[in-house]
């Protein structure tokens, strides 16, 4: 599992030349029934950080850890508790 999250962290930063903050979840897709994990990426710094946008995306991956297909699925201030959708 840690191999499968460090490999899907590190092949989404160099496909969005975006910044990791955290891994939220790891789980099945339930439509695909394939391997989803969901991370947080900055899209934007700001100062305080605490104003930082953070993308959320889910990205699907196949048994060997190859990324299927990503998405951003919402997009949040570091400082709010809850993500809203697109904006």
């Amino acid at each position: 599992m840690k191999d499968l999250l460090e490999n899907t962290k590190r092949e989404v930063v160099d496909l969005t030349s975006l910044k990791f903050s955290t891994i939220v979840g790891v789980g099945i897709d339930e439509e695909s029934g394939a391997r989803k994990v969901t991370l947080e990426l900055v899209e934007r710094s700001a100062i305080p950080d605490s104003m930082d946008l953070l993308g959320i995306y889910d990205v699907i991956v196949d048994d060997s850890g190859s990324i299927q297909s990503f998405q951003r699925v919402a997009i949040r201030k570091r400082s709010d508790t809850v993500a809203t959708e697109e904006f």
